[in-house]
């Protein structure tokens, strides 16, 4: 297949044509077209680079859904001898959007005879040929009643329609009185249908209104073409400076999105962008120079502005200005900061003055200090100014990007090459230390007969051939914050959106805290060991801290300084502090300090390790970097497990911050930044999806879009080999679009609960509701009085009183208890945590224990959670009566005491207000009996046998409600067949018999008439193998559970707990029962004990 052709686009609106194209003779045979025949049409994908782009301000999934379309082309006979696509105008409105045309040429709006040279780049289209994807499904919207009762009456009435058609996700397609939208394809966004396609049909003759009101509202807005000054009544004839409120852009805005189309050797840092309305008050037109200024008047200079229409603000009527960080940052960075637009009643047609000399000096850095990177940043520098008019003032911070990379393999050469390959990965700063006018100004200035410089702000205009440029010393500053990784489209680039937990907002306050000029004068340092679990986004939050408050990061990892003698270590630790003293203002993040000791250590030696010293000797050297530069280097460590830590390595911290497991809505926004630039087809629910991650952390969120990503993949290859379209290549799928559907992400999340889970399991939410459990309609009430009631309404317990979190299920085996459980969690939205005794045990000192806290940290982090023991009485018997090996059980107990305690006493503040436990145990008289105070596990609700035929006839529905049952079986006839001390699995046992007899029994049936058919043709004897896959119907292998199953299963079924035990249970139930009615007795009556007079040792005789 050839790679994409460059042509030009030229648009008609000759005809409604949406299915076809047109192209000239050349294109056409550029494409393969000689191979076709000309009455023939060819599919083609078609990209026009300059629509598919973005808008930097949009911060929803609102984007353009394809990045390029599908259509039929047909050569065109014409004198051309250019390669060019005519298109009609709707076809591009429809799939870029109303406003699509404004953003192209105006060349391209009309038909040209005689064809121009290739112009520019939004001119261009780029032309493919592919091959298209059959669809296996299809689910289109009805936009009229009658396209609605259409389907209803013939379903097989829309393929004749679509058949013939180029089908595009979210396109609209009309047949006379019919109308409809697609909205979801599958496997990809574009393709075609045949008799295989499943095509479903939903009723949107509703809300066809108000998307016609929508685009009617879209068609109303203020073309930037059309717009004119004429048209103002009140435009300001006065310089006067207007006020703006301003949002940083975190992207940059592309020249296709801006009119009129920006010079190429404009400085794409000095733009400012306005609302077309806010032109008019300031009185100027797109693209003129405007002087823009902030609270210091030294830091004004000229800035194009340019009117938009793509309006993000929370309030229509405010006033905003978008602007590049680095602008911002050089205009004066005041957070609170007004920017004042002003216009030129004397306009300046080339703009600034022109400097004739600019010093440079590099900002120290991490990158800029690498000696190694030094020479590739200069031609960078040099680079950068080359290629535009740039536009500085003295004092001015200067962002050069670098693929790190690519300059470190770069060959040694006399000649420099270009530094811009691949993505950038690095930036480095240089300050403008001093800017010098050119001479003829400066005689110009004097005379007086020109425009006085100063008129035209401080800025000055840097020209490669006119201005002399001199690279001086190192300058220690902060840098532009905000996010520049974004803005400059880094390939590790951090979050577009910051999550703003507790954790992050603990460090920015350290961090700008020991940035205030107060804090360095009362010598406030920031050290701080930021803790939580591996994959839990330590790292990632201090670097977002970083670039938010514009400082410089130093990183390394604790295992690369760690060397074979503590001498070496030292000597490397110490290396790397002394670099970082240099780079202030600095954050140095020591990644996994549990490298450099651990408790384990000190355990065995006694002593506290060497390299403690050492750490406390280098965060006390670098603390003191502000008296030598003015700005502090301060120091934050990261650990995964904090008890692994000697005491001395926790001493040199000041400040001890966790970051705990994300919550279900920091989890929200975590996946919004992974799939921001994914393609999701319409039936994802990131809300959903982030209730259903409960305990995974936000590398666990990375490897789970990652992994659905793999298996969209996969479903879409599957699709294909099925359809027999093995020639689909990798070209093809992506000219189609490819979209990550729901039900990849739901096996996406099922391969990562896998993988997760270890020897404690991992939290998710069953699949279990009360259609799945017959009778307990006793038990259920209670249940949910305990649960739902502080989930549903957590006010009545604000008060002080304590939630019931603990409940006991106990009771003969079999009766649903582990089925009920999950019910409630299910009917709840509760997360399910099953744990088994064994599970927690470790042949370790100490594990064991360990675990439990584990089981209940995991549960706290995956809230609102239910925790379910199941037989609890082999995780916690009764203390001091067995001996076993260290007393492990005993301190188990102990343990799942003071976690049951902390859950009843922690309340909200805690993170445990969510967290419910269940207990399921065939044997309570064996458990410890602190376990059943108040407080832990206060709810006893004994689960036993049916008592009557009607609650067996409630499980006996509820387990055969996906059987195919005989119309003449009546259940109630078999549950009054059953005695009364079935459980709930004998009641399984049952229904699973009887499904299998029904099943022996149409086996043998069709044995035997494979055998009479047989006896009539004994020439042609048949298997039953080939009577089921050519003879058999439908009707001939379908299994109906009929009575006589239900009877033969009922004779051979043996129960699984016999009258005697059944008795048994029946007497510790009384036992139970009695003692909790003899307790809240006694709590009733109880009073203080009335003093004696006799007292002495001794125990007094009767």
């Amino acid at each position: 297949m050839p790679p994409h052709i460059t042509a030009r686009l030229k648009l008609h609106t000759n005809t409604e044509e949406d299915q076809y194209i047109s192209v000239s003779r050349p294109l056409w045979e550029a494409l393969g077209g000689h191979n076709v025949d000309n009455d023939k049409a060819m599919a083609v994908s078609v990209e026009i680079p300059c629509l598919a782009s973005d808008v930097p301000v949009s911060q929803s999934h609102t984007r353009v859904a394809l990045r390029s379309f599908l259509v039929y082309a047909r050569p065109r006979d014409s004198a051309t001898a250019k390669l060019a696509v005519y298109a009609n105008a709707r076809l591009i409105k429809d799939i870029y959007g109303s406003d699509a045309l404004t953003r192209l040429d105006e060349d391209d709006k009309e038909e040209y005879e005689e064809e121009e040279e290739l112009g520019e780049e939004n001119g261009l289209i780029y032309v493919q040929p592919v091959q298209l994807i059959e669809l296996d499904e299809l689910i289109l919207g009805a936009l009229n009643p009658a396209s609605y009762e259409l389907t209803q009456k013939d379903e097989f009435a829309l393929a004749p329609l679509f058949t013939s058609q180029i089908i595009r996700s979210g396109g609209r397609y009309r047949f006379d009185h019919l109308a409809y939208q697609v909205m979801m394809t599958n496997p990809v966004q574009q393709g075609y249908i045949t008799e295989r396609t499943n095509i479903l049909a939903v009723d949107l003759s509703s809300a066809a209104g108000v998307v016609e009101d929508e685009k009617a509202a879209l068609t109303s807005m203020v073309d930037i073409p059309n717009f004119s000054m004429l048209n103002i009544q009140n435009a300001p004839q006065t310089a006067e400076p207007q006020e703006f409120d301003v949002q940083v852009l975190t992207r940059k805005w592309p020249d296709s999105r801006l009119f009129p189309a920006p010079n190429k050797d404009d400085d794409d840092e000095s733009r400012v962008f306005v609302h077309v309305k806010d032109l008019a008050r300031c009185g100027v037109f797109s693209g003129d120079w405007v002087l823009v200024g902030a609270d210091d008047p030294n830091k004004s200079r000229l800035c194009r502005v340019y009117g938009i229409t793509d309006h993000d603000s929370e309030d229509e009527n405010k006033s905003v200005v978008y602007i590049p960080p680095v602008l911002y940052y050089n205009l004066g960075h005041n957070p609170s900061a007004k920017v004042f637009l002003t216009h030129l009643t004397v306009p300046s047609p080339d703009g600034p003055p022109l400097a004739g000399a600019v010093s440079m000096a590099r900002i120290a850095s991490p990158s800029s200090m690498d000696k190694s990177l030094q020479t590739p940043f200069l031609e960078a520098l040099k680079q950068w100014f080359e290629e535009k008019q740039r536009i500085v003032c003295e004092g001015d911070v200067v962002a050069v990007c670098l693929d790190e990379e690519s300059a470190r393999l770069r060959p040694l050469e006399d000649e420099p090459t270009n530094t811009g390959v691949g993505r950038p990965t690095t930036v480095a700063y240089f300050k403008v230390t001093s800017l010098e006018d050119e001479e003829d100004k400066e005689k110009e200035k004097e005379s007086g007969d020109a425009v006085h410089p100063a008129y035209f702000g401080r800025g000055r205009r840097i020209s490669p051939s006119r201005t002399k440029m001199i690279q001086t010393g190192v300058e220690h500053l902060r840098v532009p914050g905000g996010s520049v990784s974004q803005y400059y489209d880094f390939a590790n680039k951090l979050p577009l959106k910051r999550t703003r937990s507790k954790a992050f907002e603990e460090i920015h306050e350290l961090v700008s805290s020991s940035l205030h000029p107060l804090g360095l004068d009362v010598e406030l340092s920031c050290n701080a060991l930021l803790h939580g679990p591996r994959g839990g986004g330590k790292a990632t939050v201090v670097r977002e801290v970083a670039e938010e408050l514009g400082v410089h990061l130093f990183e390394f990892m604790a295992y690369d300084v760690v060397s074979e003698t503590d001498a070496k270590t030292e000597v490397y630790l110490r290396a790397k502090f002394e670099k970082a003293a240099a780079l202030s203002p600095c954050v140095v993040l020591l990644r996994g300090i549990e490298g450099l000791a651990k408790k384990s250590a000190v355990v065995e030696t006694g002593q506290e390790p060497l390299l403690a010293t050492v750490l406390q000797e280098c965060i006390h050297d670098v603390n003191a970097a502000h008296t030598t530069t003015g700005y502090p280097v301060m120091v934050i460590a990261t650990a995964s497990d904090i008890d692994s830590l000697p005491s001395s390595i926790l001493g040199c911290f000041r400040h001890e911050v966790k970051i705990e497991a994300p919550d279900e809505k920091t989890r929200y926004q975590i996946l919004e930044n992974l799939t921001y630039e994914c393609p999701m087809a319409p039936d994802v629910s990131l809300k959903s999806l982030a209730t259903q991650t409960a305990a995974l952390v936000s590398k666990d969120l990375v490897d789970l879009v990652g992994r659905t990503g793999v298996l969209a993949l996969q479903r879409i290859r599957k699709v294909i080999n099925t359809n027999e379209q093995q020639h689909i290549s990798t070209d093809d799928l992506r000219a189609a679009g490819m979209t990550l559907t729901a039900a990849d992400f739901d096996s996406a999340l099922n391969e990562a609960r896998a993988s997760y889970s270890d020897s404690i399991g991992a939290p998710k939410i069953p699949n279990v509701t009360w259609d799945d459990v017959g009778g307990l309609a006793n038990v259920k009430d209670d249940i949910l009085d305990t649960i739902q009631l502080p989930l549903e309404h957590p006010e009545l317990f604000g008060s002080g009183l304590k939630k019931r979190s603990g409940i006991l299920l106990y009771g003969p085996p079999g009766t649903g208890k582990t089925l009920l459980a999950k019910a409630i969690a299910t009917s709840c939205s509760l997360n399910f945590f099953s744990v088994k005794g064994p599970e927690l045990l470790n042949m370790y000192i100490g594990e064991s224990e360990a675990n439990v806290r584990r089981v209940f940290q995991r549960a706290r982090d995956a809230k609102p959670c239910v925790i379910f023991f199941d037989e609890l009485d082999s995780v916690a018997p009764k203390r001091g009566e067995k001996g076993d090996s260290g007393g492990v059980m005993d301190r188990i107990v102990s343990q799942l005491l003071a976690e049951l305690d902390g859950m009843s006493e922690g309340g909200e503040g805690a993170g445990v207000g969510d967290v419910f436990v269940i207990g399921a145990t065939n044997r309570p008289d064996l458990l410890d009996p602190a376990l059943l105070r108040p407080g832990r596990f206060d709810k006893l609700l004994y689960l036993g046998v049916s008592q009557d035929h009607e609650s067996q006839l409630r499980i006996i529905q509820a387990l055969t409600r996906k059987f195919r049952l005989h119309p003449d079986l009546d259940l109630a006839r078999v549950a009054e067949r059953c005695p009364f001390h079935y459980t709930g699995a004998d009641f399984y046992a049952l229904c699973s018999d009887a499904m299998l007899k029904g099943m022996t029994r149409v086996a043998d049936a069709i044995e035997d008439r494979v055998q009479a058919m047989n006896q009539e043709n004994p020439e042609n004897p048949i298997t039953a193998q080939y009577f089921l896959s050519h003879l058999a119907t439908a009707d001939d292998i379908v299994v109906q559970v009929e009575e006589i199953d239900f009877v033969k299963a009922l004779d051979e079924l043996v129960p699984s707990v016999s009258a005697t035990e059944l008795a048994h249970y029946t007497k510790v139930r009384e036992k139970f029962e009695q003692k909790n009615e003899e307790e809240e007795e006694e709590e009733e009556v109880k009073e203080p004990p009335k003093p004696k007079k006799d007292k002495g040792k001794g125990k007094q005789r009767a």
